[in-house]
């Protein structure tokens, strides 16, 4: 079977067969290539070139043909589903072919790879019947001596999926199928003796000790679970049910036979036990990308998958909407409508969205609407050499002009790198904090992942970097104080930190980091290495979840784009007074989007780090579409501006020291807000120099007409 560029070394007399008449398969080619992916036509080999044009059906087949054509299905399951499986009619009497798209192929590429999938998909896409072509395949023509066993949700689901894997079978042509009478053939068991293959069949139990016995009892190197969300204690009996087939699975590998775990299903509740246990599961996968078929062979690709999922499981989160899977628009709101479907019903069965309808979100449904509307596929998947993949949304080819050019401020929330938590980086376009790039790792070796990012920070000269100090951030800025200025990179000015933020309370120290850093040694940085990064804390991430989430969602919602910040910015919920990520999800991503806004929005000092602030948001305008919610805030800027002008005057009058201190106190805090209104953006340095200029002025004026008076008199 052919899955990388490389296979095709093995099988040398393999061609690639454009003239097949299943012309989704060639679809598919056409959109692998326009997506820059290399590795375009796997799905369109043929091991035997004879077989080319020849109809799998034909009543004119020699013995010899079908006996090609049978070890062609049986080592080559490309060509099995493209040219020979036939799917039952949903009416009249003609089967129809197998229509490959990307979540059906990603889902099955990844199956012969030995990594677990899990495939998302609206309902009427034909999640369940591509998966039973996988099974019919398996079961009659590519295991020997094995089992599947599959779990769903009831009696009924289980009945419909072993019907039509049996109609499947009877259509398929009748010299691949050697019937023993005393194969099982009924609703819940199919046995194929020929082959000694079993697909035995399971459902949901009533308490959870029944379900860890149902889980203890399945030994099959292949499970596949069908609607796991809404199969009553499925974080019971997945469980038990992986932990019973280890042995199962781990001499299937000795004996090259096919093995895995699929999970098939649409959205679920969140907030439901099972339906959580679920969304834990797929979501802290990693991210589907066409990338991967590009890996140089089943070691990279198992490397890739590891280090970019967000969970102990190594698993494929396999998520696709309908117009990923070649349907339209028309034909969504026409199979909403013939379901009948509304609400969080319709989110999570034609949307792929998880609901959590009994937890309040922090955003108004019009903001989570605009930002799920906004997500969108990356222009392009960077996969580096240790194999982190970053996520463009530049096209390419521009990548290198427009970070050239663009000033970009990238967040990063920091972790151990492991389990649940990631590593993960946004980078925002300070014009307009539209996300430029994100990432989302599981990264254990942070020496190396430090590395990376010096190299990605001497790469963009224009990227600011706001760590989150806390847990692997303090490393990673121990190891850039050491690389950055190795490159004659000066720290203060790529990191955001605490000196050039309140360089006005501490002159010294910022005096210290003016001068040339040819005078700087280790001990400098090791003395100020505390005043790089962001400190989280109680007062800091109410500001984060509070204004800054409000201003940024409102602003720059539709400006998201990345799916997974989507999600998670959507699975934000209030919980006894303060904005968390829900207890099924994380907010990793989340974190490092609000950190590059707060420093767009918050930072002082910006042309420090060579951003002009007069660009800082420049593209920003209010998009409400509440005409007296947009009068109100207006009315609430105008005020604003008006209240500066009259502290500037004061400061310009003040003779006391400590009324000078609260007026340049709340002069700050109104020019933070500046930011933020669509307006002129005002810097509270420059208006601290355009007062202390006018009371200079003052004082000249002043001087000069006592000299003056004293000419008019001598």
């Amino acid at each position: 079977m052919i899955n990388f560029l490389s296979d095709y070394k093995k099988y040398k007399n393999s061609i690639v067969d454009l003239n097949t008449t299943n012309e989704s398969f060639l679809r598919l080619a056409t959109v692998y290539k326009k997506m820059g992916i290399e590795n375009n036509v796997f799905h369109l080999t043929l091991l035997q070139p004879e077989l080319q044009g020849v109809d799998p059906f034909s009543e004119e087949l020699s013995q010899e043909q079908k006996v090609m054509i049978t070890m062609e299905c049986k080592y080559n399951p490309w060509y099995f589903l493209r040219e020979v499986v036939r799917i039952p009619p949903q009416s009249g009497n003609t089967p129809v072919s197998y229509i490959a798209n990307r979540g059906n192929i990603a889902l099955t590429w990844s199956f012969f790879n030995h990594i677990d999938f899990g495939l998302i998909q609206p309902r009427q896409t034909g999640k369940s019947v591509s998966t039973d072509c996988l099974m019919t395949n398996l079961i009659y023509l590519s295991m020997l001596s094995s089992r599947i066993n599959m779990i769903t949700k009831d009696a009924n689901l289980r009945s419909a999926n072993v019907e039509r894997l049996k109609r499947i079978r009877d259509l398929l042509p009748p010299y691949l199928i050697v019937k023993d009478k005393s194969d099982a053939n009924n609703q819940h068991l199919l046995t194929y003796n020929t082959l000694d293959n079993t697909y035995s069949t399971a459902v949901a139990q009533s308490s959870e000790a029944a379900a860890i016995n149902v889980g203890r009892g399945t030994t099959a190197p292949i499970t596949q679970v069908d609607e796991g969300p809404f199969i009553r204690f499925i974080g019971s009996l997945i469980p038990a049910a992986l932990a019973a087939g280890t042995a199962a699975r781990e001499e299937a590998k000795r004996n090259n036979q096919p093995y895995g775990n699929i999970f098939t299903t649409t959205s679920g509740k969140k907030d439901d036990r099972d339906g959580k246990y679920m969304y834990d599961m797929l979501t802290g996968g990693a991210v589907w990308n066409e990338v991967f078929l590009d890996a140089a062979n089943i070691e990279d690709f198992h490397r890739l998958v590891r280090m970019n999922c967000t969970n102990h499981k190594v698993i494929i989160n396999g998520t696709f909407s309908h117009r990923q899977l070649g349907k339209s628009d028309d034909w969504l709101y026409r199979a909403i409508a013939n379901a009948n479907a509304k609400g969080e019903e319709a989110d999570r069965d034609f949307f792929n969205r998880w609901t959590s309808g009994t937890q309040r979100s922090p955003l108004t449904t019009k903001q989570n609407n605009t930002i799920f509307e906004s997500e969108r596929e990356p222009d392009h998947t960077e996969v580096t050499d240790e194999g982190y993949m970053i996520r463009w949304y530049i096209p390419e080819y521009q990548i290198n002009q427009r970070m050239a050019t663009g000033k970009y401020v990238a967040g990063m929330d920091t972790s151990e790198g492991v389990g649940r938590d990631s590593i993960t980086m946004v980078v925002l376009d300070v014009r307009d904090l539209s996300v430029v790039a994100a990432m989302d790792i599981n990264e254990a070796n942070i020496i190396r992942f430090s590395k990376w990012v010096s190299s990605f920070l001497i790469a963009y000269e224009n990227v600011t970097l706001v760590i989150e100090r806390k847990s692997t951030g303090v490393v990673i800025i121990d190891a850039l104080m050491i690389e950055l200025p190795s490159v004659g990179i000066d720290p203060f000015k790529r990191l955001y930190n605490t000196i050039v933020q309140h360089h006005l309370e501490r002159k010294t120290d910022y005096d210290r980091i003016l001068k040339d850093t040819r005078y700087r040694d280790e001990s400098f940085y090791i003395s100020h290495k505390t005043d790089f990064g962001f400190s989280t804390n109680a007062k800091s991430r109410e500001l984060l979840f509070g204004n800054v989430l409000q201003n940024a969602a409102t602003n720059a919602g539709h400006l998201v784009k990345d799916t997974t910040l989507s999600s998670q910015l959507r699975g934000l919920v209030e919980k006894n007074g303060r904005i968390d990520h829900e207890a099924s999800g994380n907010d990793d991503l989340v974190i490092a989007w609000l950190l590059s806004v707060w420093f767009v929005t918050f930072g002082n000092h910006l042309d420090f780090y060579t951003i002009d602030p007069g660009q800082c948001m420049i593209l920003v305008g209010e998009r409400s579409g509440n005409g007296d919610y947009d009068r109100a805030i207006a009315e609430k800027n105008n005020r604003t501006r008006s209240r500066i002008d009259q502290v500037l005057e004061e400061i310009t009058l003040c003779q006391s020291g400590f009324k000078l201190a609260r007026l340049e106190a709340e002069l700050k805090q109104l020019t933070y807000q500046t930011k933020s209104d669509g307006g002129e953006i005002l810097s509270f340095d420059a208006l601290m120099k355009q007062a202390n200029d006018r009371k200079k002025a003052k004082r000249s004026q002043t001087k000069n007409t006592s000299k003056s008076r004293e000419l008019l008199f001598w």
